[in-house]
């Protein structure tokens, strides 16, 4: 691994001993923001199902030096590499939340059937939310897999299987090739009604020879990604959330919108960026069609002074193949 000079302060996550924070002053909205989004809502339309299109079985492994991609739905990507299959937030239930079977249904199934998944040896869990942690799958990958799973801290009793829970900036070997690093997100974690930010969220780096992989999980603006820029060099591959972004008030503090994620794209110096967490479940104000419409306009406004700004939404089952490389 390259030996860096940093100019950032590569600090672990602020905690009081019982609760953590994002850096700086972007924090989530409290109860009362909550209960006003609630009563003023005015929802976008959305399908009650979609299809998605019959998807290729992927290859059992990928060693030939290139990135193979697999966005399967929402924040759940196959990324093989270096001879691993590494799964990220994988959630194939139909419904989520904290009663089997109620909850959030899903509208878009998964892409890829889970009996036709290759064996899967490390999973990336951002944070704890149910539309990221889904209980049913991860038991289903252990009992198959036995994937080793790395989470924030104190994220890893709601997991099933073997974990390792990390620290901002906390990296671990994944095998003598590929290293993951948990990095900063502007988020918050929770599943109950008394547990909100008592677990560590966050998105990771993947350092590979073929070039870093910033998967950034759950997000809204902020520092971080400056700073993961200048601790990894230009990212080859950047998944970059862009849906559950409406209303701006509200969902601002959380989640990134198309024309921020652009900018982050921007800022990490990918050489591709994949768009993720939309189109899956119903979790904002949104439209259905809006995160793609609003990320095409986004992109015609920056690629004037950034023509090769490769930032794309992808078709959910089918590989994208990245080529290792420098900045584009």
């Amino acid at each position: 691994m390259k030996p860096f000079s940093p100019r950032s302060d590569f600090s672990p996550a602020p905690f009081d001993g019982r609760r953590f924070a994002n850096l700086g002053t972007g924090q989530p909205h409290g109860l009362g923001a909550v209960l006003r989004w609630m009563l003023t809502r005015q929802r976008g339309a959305w399908p009650s199902e979609v299809a998605n299109d019959p998807a290729p079985r992927p290859r059992a492994r990928v060693d030939d030096g290139t990135i193979h991609a697999t966005v399967i739905g929402h924040a759940t990507v196959l990324i093989q590499v270096a001879g691993l299959n590494i799964l990220t937030d994988p959630v194939w239930s139909p419904t989520i939340g904290p009663v089997k079977g109620l909850g959030i249904r899903r509208v878009c199934p998964p892409a890829l059937a889970f009996e036709d998944l290759p064996k899967i040896d490390v999973v990336l869990l951002s944070h704890n939310h149910y539309d990221h942690l889904d209980r049913p799958t991860l038991a289903a990958l252990a009992a198959r897999d036995r994937p080793l799973v790395l989470t924030g801290l104190k994220g890893g009793k709601a997991v099933p299987g073997e974990t390792v829970e990390l620290d901002w900036w906390q990296s671990h070997d994944l095998s003598d090739r590929l290293r993951a690093t948990y990095v900063p997100a502007t988020h918050f974690s929770g599943r109950g009604l008394f547990d909100r930010n008592a677990s560590l969220w966050g998105g990771f780096v993947v350092e590979s020879p073929s070039g870093p992989i910033y998967f950034a999980g759950d997000t809204g603006a902020g520092p971080h990604f400056a700073q993961i820029r200048e601790r990894f060099g230009p990212i080859t591959l950047a998944l970059l959330p862009i849906g559950a972004y409406a209303p701006r008030w509200f969902m601002a503090a959380v989640h990134v919108d198309p024309a921020e994620a652009v900018a982050a794209s921007l800022t990490l110096e990918a050489k591709r960026s994949l768009a993720i967490h939309f189109g899956t479940f119903r979790l904002a104000d949104e439209p259905f069609d809006a995160p793609p419409q609003a990320l095409a306009e986004a992109l015609a406004a920056a690629r004037g002074p950034n023509r090769g700004l490769d930032f794309r939404i992808p078709r959910f089952g089918s590989a994208e193949i990245v080529e290792a490389g420098t900045q584009r």
